[in-house]
């Protein structure tokens, strides 16, 4: 793929609130749905929208750096 940066990343270095829900609330609603337990994808969920709370919040930015 090269250099590419996803789209949530791309919000949280423009200081946007992660588009979290759309993309991953729908798996978490599918488990429910379905009485299938999702406590690994919950977790990166509540860290995520705690992570967009806190950056709106603090007023925080944050930009990704190259593994080197």
């Amino acid at each position: 793929m090269g250099k590419h940066k996803t789209s949530m990343l791309q919000d949280v270095e423009a200081g946007r609130d992660p588009e979290i829900d759309a993309l991953v609330g729908a798996v978490i609603e599918l488990g429910r749905l379905t009485g299938t337990p999702t406590p690994h994808i919950d977790a990166a969920h509540a860290l995520v929208k705690l992570l967009g709370r806190t950056m709106q919040e603090e007023r925080i930015y944050i930009r990704a750096q190259p593994f080197g």
